[in-house]
């Protein structure tokens, strides 16, 4: 992989990580409520989708990036 499609690979997955209601979760329990008691979508690891995952990785049409 060159290093441009590292960038790439990075930019989305780090916009996916901003359009998910996990990062308002986190960010609502440490920063807004302060209570550090995040109630997150999945209890464990063991619950998350593969599919869910991949969301991540494939979002060519959501986030074009030109470099």
């Amino acid at each position: 992989m060159d290093v441009r499609s590292v960038f790439e690979m990075e930019y989305k997955i780090s916009q996916g990580f901003m359009n998910h209601t996990e990062f308002f979760e986190g960010v609502r329990a440490l920063l807004v409520d302060k209570d550090r008691k995040p109630i997150w979508k999945h209890k464990s690891v063991s619950e998350v989708e593969t599919s869910e995952v991949e969301w991540f990785f494939n979002r060519d049409e959501m986030c074009p990036l030109d470099l």
